[in-house]
C-alpha cells in the first residue's frame, strides 16, 4: 500500500511539474531555434562578403593559427600569392587571390 502512495504521489508531482513548466520549455526551445537560424545567416552572410582584391574563400578554420597555417602553405606552395584570414562570428575564414 505504501509503494503504491509514493508511486501515486511521484506521478502527480510529475504532471504538476510538467503542465507547469510546458509552456516555458517550448518557448524556449522555440526561441534557441530562431536563434540558431539567425546565427547561421550571420556566418552565412559573412562568407558571402569576399574582400575585393582577395575573391577566393578557400575553407573555415577554428582558429586564427589553424588558418594562418593554412594561408601560409599554400603561398609556399604557389597556389596563391596572397591571403587573408577574416574573422568570422564562430570561424575564421581564409580569402586568397587565387
Amino acid at each position: 500500500m505504501k509503494n503504491k502512495r509514493v508511486s501515486l504521489a511521484v506521478v502527480g508531482l510529475a504532471a504538476v511539474v510538467a503542465s507547469m513548466t510546458g509552456a516555458g520549455v517550448s518557448q524556449a526551445v522555440e526561441a534557441s531555434g530562431v536563434h540558431a537560424r539567425q546565427s547561421f545567416a550571420a556566418a552565412a552572410s559573412h562568407v558571402a562578403q569576399a574582400p575585393a582584391d582577395l575573391p577566393v574563400h578557400r575553407g573555415k578554420y577554428w582558429t586564427r593559427g589553424g588558418c594562418m597555417e593554412a594561408g601560409q602553405e599554400g603561398v609556399d606552395r604557389g597556389h596563391w600569392s596572397q591571403f587573408q584570414c577574416a574573422n568570422g562570428p564562430v570561424f575564421w575564414n581564409l580569402w586568397t587571390d587565387r
